[in-house]
This record gives C-alpha cells, structure tokens and sequence, in this order.
C-alpha cells in the first residue's frame, strides 16, 4: 500500500492503483487548487496497469480505470468533508456512537408492514400499561368538514397507569424504556412509541398523567430534533416535559364518522378524556407517511383496515381489553374460527372443527426460567367458506370468511406465531409446503417471552425466525414436543376425504341439471345391436326397487315435496336416461358399483378412489363421456349377474380396483395432485377478484 499525505490525517491508496496515480491522488487530495486531465490521468494509469504482452488495452478498461480513480478521489474527498461537518457540528464536543439526524431518518424506514402494525406497537404499551381501553381517534382539519377524506390527526388514546412526567422524555427516546428485557408482557427494548410514531408522521406529543397528577407532554418535531442533533443542552430542552392541556378536538365528545353497514359492528363508547384520573394520549401530527400509503388514506378505508387488523393480532385479548377505532369497538377475529367471540365463528352453520389444544414445556436458553408452548389446531371443512353450505350447485358463491380472512391477500396460509397472545407473523415450516389448498389447515403456536431467543422476534415485532431445535421440537412428536408434522397430515387427509364426499355432490348436482348425458345416449344406441335379450333377475328386481325407494326418501327429506311428485320426477329421468352416473365416497371400496334404481341402470364412481382423483376429476368432454361408457359397459355384464357368475364380477371388480389404484397412484403424484388442486383454486380467487 502507498500513503499520500494529506492534513493532519495519512489516507491510504489500494496497491492495485498505479504508483503515479497514488502520487497525484495524494497531491490533488492535498490541495483544492489542484485541476487535472481526467483523459490524461485514466490512460497513464491503464498504461501502468496493462501487462507487458498487451501492446494495447481497450477501450472499457480505460473506462473502467477512469471511473476507479475518479470514485477513489471523490469518495476520500467526501469523507473528509463529512467527518469536518461533524465536528463543527459538535463543537468542540466528541460524538456518540449513533449520529441522531441520520438513526431518526433511517428508523422511520424500520419496515412496518402497514400503519396497523405501527399503532399496535402503541397498542401493546397501553396494555402493558393496564389499560381497560384503548381508543384510535381522528382528528381533522375545518377544511375538511365533511371527514370524508383522511384524518390530519390520528390519537391514540388509553386510560392505564399513566407515565411519570419525568419519564415521558424518556419513552420518546429509542431505547427509553422501564421494562428492558422484561419478559412478562409485550415491550423489551424501548423502541416501539418513537419507531411507530416517526414511520407515521413527522411530528407526534406524547400526553400522560398518573394519579393525583396534572397533564404533561413532551413533542417530537423531526425537524427540530435533527437541527438539535449537535447540541446536547437543545436536544435535553426539547425532551423535557412540560405542563399541558389535551388538544380541544380530543375533549370534545363525538361519537365518530362512522355509519353502520350491516348491523355487526359494535358502536363503542368513547372514554372521556375530561375525567380519566390517568392514562396516556399520543397525538400523531402532520401525516406525512400515511398521506403515500394508498388504500389507507380515506377515513373509511383507514378505519376498516385497522379493525380488520388489531382484531387479527389481539384476539386472545379482545374483549378483556377494550379497542377501538373511531368511536367503532374491535371485534376479535379468529383465523382458526375456535374462539366463540370473535367474528365469523357463526357465520353459517358449518363450524371449524377443533383438531387439538396441547402445551408444553421449555427450559430458557440460558437454563434459568421455563416457558410454556401453546398449540391450537383446527381444520375447515370443505363447505366452510360457500355462502350456502347446502347447495352444492353454488360452491363458487363465497361467504365472509373467505374475503374477512382466508383470502390469500390476508396472509394467514402458515403456522400462525403469537407472543404472550399476540400475533406477531405465519412462517413457513421448513418440512412442508403450505400451498392455497391448506388454507383450511390451522396451526397456531403462543409462546411464553422467556423463550424469546429460540423464536428471534424483530424489534418491530413483525417477524419471528424459530431456531433450528425449536423448529425441530415443534416438528416431532412427544411429551414436550409439538408434533406439527403429524397433525399437518392428519388435516390434510382429513381435507382428503371431505374433499371426495363433496366432489361426489357436486358432480351429482351437476350430472343432474345436464339436460342429456351423452354415454346414455351411446348406451341406448349399442342395446339395439346386443345379440341376446336381457334377462332381470328376482334379486336384481328386488334390489332396483329397494333402492328406489330409499331415493325417493332422501328427495323427499331434502327438497320437502311429496313422495307422488318426487318418484314421478324419477320416472321421468329414468325415460331420458336408462342409464346414470352417480358419485359416492366409499373409503377402501372399488372404482365403481353397478347399481339398479327401478328400471334405471346406475354407475357409482367411487371420489375417494385413485380413479376418480388422478383420471376422471382431470378429464373434461369428450373424455368424461368416453370414460362413462366405459363403465357403462363394464356393468351391464354384472348389473343383472346371479350367481357364480355374479361372484365372479365382484371378485374381479376388487382385484380391478387395487391394481388401478396402485398404477395410478404410481403413474400421477399426490403432490402434482396436490399443485393441480392448489392452482385451480388460486385461480378460482383470481377469477372472482377479477369479477365485476
């Protein structure tokens, strides 16, 4: 390495520079009054550095050289500029470890998610704090007389113990905190208030009083902070509170913009900031942050999605705290649908169905304290999300749950991680892979603060990375353990097996409303060719009748007509169709049964066999038709079989079904199932996102 003089302080050039350009670095370094010719320059040092067999170097590395020495002048010289600007700044003075103007530019970049992640960490410290209630109010300008447009205040308000008027200067501060490391509630390191304030607005006054105490504030104006940055004395001035009255708009008692919509949302009663005996108010001023958000910027899309929000990350606490928005009370929502209280949970009379509820025990990392994992599981059924659970024909029609909270949009397709029972993010195993179809699988893991570094939470309190052993004890089975893997599966198969219950009504439903089937029209063509006439027999007679009547029974139960009006519907179909499919789920049965109804001949498809799942369900048109011939003609030899001649079908039928079901699940994946499964509902969610 070469060394240029320059000032009081050596500065040190790469060796891969050329000696005459550490040299004239050096020089111009040196002296402002130094000029040079940059063409010059770059070609004696690409001159210096070309090997001696190249005669002639090109023209990108004289470029490139160029640019080097230009980058490695400009850089010093900027370096040295910054570090005098600082110690005027400081005068006289030596600087921190953290230049303040910089920290508060770069903190309000932290990452928030959205502005409800922001105001939940304003959230957690009024519940920390022991508040029964915590309210989001708006405040607007007189222009905006109509509050149709965005709030130019947003408050948080909360009637907890309040803050000494000594302490408020220190909660503004990053790091100022009287629960550091605290692991029995939700703050540990004090960067919550002034990092979810400062990504919001630019200005915010915190307002705080404890009993027997009047009002005082401290503000956090950026601006100024920043020009007080360098003097100690200014930056203290500003961060010390001072006596203070709440805004008039806050004491004015209003019960908010909101107008209800469809008779679910609770109307809260505001706390009356003019009798609390204690508590805190943050007032967030000059949104600047919010005003760029789209989507959050109009009141009633604003308020919504807060809702929407704290509901989600505070529903083991709601309603035991309090939290509104604008005059609107928050309702827990619960994205397993297991807590009775929250929304959604009745929406229609397919409930969740709970899988498991276990705990278990850890020891700290440091071996001092244990902490309690918490698991909840729970498993939607196939009919969960239609508007109308019954009619199979309009499973496409989606109720609340589906756009409120599994809708991918929400991001809740994972294992759900709270702390102290509150949400922080949904991970993705690293033994899995949660796709759109297991958004009916619902995991849910809370854990105890003490077992904070085994689940790495971030300082915004958004994202959580579980350590490897963690992962692991979660993954296996055992007493302390979580056995995720094992219930990850049983809900899929769960999901499985529902899955070919209700494919079979909706096929049936579908086969129904078709006005002709193409394969009993073949049939009815092929039995004019047949050689022989066919013969009924007394038990084939027997059974057709029996298992009409058991039809009529089920029609009759279902729509609640007449026993008259449903067989004459039936005789009806059998004259348009002597032959029909009909699906069912029949758990280790073969492929198909042949089965008499009256004089109707009947193929029962089997949707929880490989034949159905991995051919017929994939098959469309044409192929479908062909494939129902198929069978068609496969059961009309047994359909009307007695004896050894009927034994013998049966006995070949099985032994069909279990070499089918082993080649085609040899020949077609579950998981490329699997990905079929999940793309067409995706596209499903696209399709109705896009219509009008």
């Amino acid at each position: 390495m070469a060394i240029g003089e320059s000032g009081d302080a050596p500065i040190v050039f790469p060796s891969s520079l050329p000696r005459r350009l550490q040299t004239w670095a050096g020089q111009t370094i040196g002296s402002t009054k130094m000029s040079f010719d940059t063409d010059t320059v770059a070609a004696e040092a690409a001159e210096q550095m070309v090997p001696e067999h190249d005669q002639a170097p090109t023209q990108d590395n004289e470029r490139q050289t160029m640019k080097k020495a230009q980058l490695l002048i400009e850089t010093v010289e900027r370096q040295r500029a910054y570090v005098a600007r600082e110690k005027e700044k400081a005068k006289g003075g030596v600087p921190g470890v953290v230049f303040q103007d910089a920290f508060i530019r770069g903190m309000r970049d932290l990452g928030y998610k959205d502005p409800a992640w922001a105001l939940s960490e304003l959230i957690d410290n009024s519940v920390q704090a022991g508040a029964n209630s915590v309210e989001i109010r708006f405040g607007f300008d007189k222009a905006n007389a109509s509050q149709a447009k965005n709030p130019s205040q947003i408050a948080i308000v909360d009637d907890g113990t309040g803050m000494h008027k000594d302490m408020i200067g220190y909660a503004v501060r990053w790091g100022g905190t009287d629960r550091e490391d605290d692991r029995h509630g939700f703050g540990r390191f004090g960067y919550g208030l002034p990092s979810s304030c400062v990504s919001i607005a630019c200005k915010y006054t915190v307002y705080s009083k404890v009993e027997g105490d009047d009002w005082y504030s401290v503000t956090i104006d950026i601006k100024k902070l920043a020009d007080a940055s360098s003097d100690p004395k200014a930056t203290e001035e500003l961060l010390t509170s001072k006596k203070a009255k709440l805004p008039a708009w806050l004491l004015e008692q209003r019960q908010g913009t909101f107008v209800p919509e469809d008779g679910n949302e609770l109307l809260a009663k505001p706390i009356d900031v003019r009798c609390m005996v204690s508590g805190t108010v943050i007032v967030l001023e000059d949104l600047d942050r919010l005003r760029g958000m789209p989507g959050w910027i109009q009141v009633s899309k604003l308020r919504q999605r807060l809702l929407h929000q704290f509901g989600l990350i505070y529903r083991h606490w709601i309603p035991e705290v309090r939290i509104s928005v604008d005059s609107v009370d928050c309702q827990a929502i619960d994205p397993l649908f297991l807590l009775p209280h929250a929304r959604f949970v009745d929406e229609t009379s397919v409930k969740a169905k709970k899988v498991t509820e276990k705990t278990f025990e850890v020891e700290s990392r440091d071996g001092k304290r244990k902490g309690i994992v918490k698991i909840r599981a729970s498993y939607l059924p196939w009919q969960f999300s239609w508007a109308t659970p019954d009619n199979f024909a309009s499973s496409d029609q989606k109720n609340k749950r589906w756009d409120q909270v599994l809708v991918a949009k929400h991001g809740l397709n994972g294992i759900l991680v709270c702390r102290e029972g509150r949400q922080i993010d949904v991970v993705q195993p690293s033994w899995t892979k949660f796709q759109n179809n297991d958004v009916y699988v619902k995991l849910e893991i809370d854990f105890d603060p003490v077992l904070d570094e085994y689940f790495s939470i971030t300082t915004s309190k958004q994202q959580i990375r579980i350590d490897e052993d963690m992962f692991e004890r979660l993954r296996t089975d055992g007493k302390n353990a979580g056995g995720l893997a094992a219930l990850v599966t049983d809900i899929r198969n769960l999901w499985k097996s529902d899955r070919d219950v209700v494919r079979a009504e909706i096929d049936k439903v579908t086969a129904r409303k078709a006005e002709e089937l193409p394969a009993a029209n073949a049939m009815k063509e092929a039995d004019k060719f047949k050689t022989r006439t066919p013969r009924v027999s007394p038990e084939s007679q027997k059974e057709g009748e029996e298992n009409l009547k058991k039809e009529v029974a089920t029609r009759v139960k279902k729509s609640g007509r007449t026993e008259q009006e449903v067989r004459q519907e039936i005789t009806d179909e059998v004259q348009t169709r002597p032959w029909d499919i009909d699906f069912e789920a029949m758990d280790e049965g073969p492929f198909f049964r042949p089965r008499r109804m009256g004089e109707q001949k009947r193929v029962v498809i089997n949707t929880a066999h490989p034949f159905y799942s991995r051919l017929y369900a994939k098959a469309s048109g044409d192929v479908v038709s062909a494939l129902q011939v198929m069978l068609f003609v496969l059961a009309d030899g047994e359909i009307d079989a007695e004896g050894q001649r009927l034994t013998f079908y049966k006995s070949e039928r099985n032994f069909w079904s279990g070499q089918l079901g082993i080649a085609l699940a040899s020949l077609v994946s579950e998981g490329n199932l699997d990905d079929d499964s999940s793309l067409a509902m995706e596209l499903e969610e696209q399709g109705r996102a896009a219509a009008p």
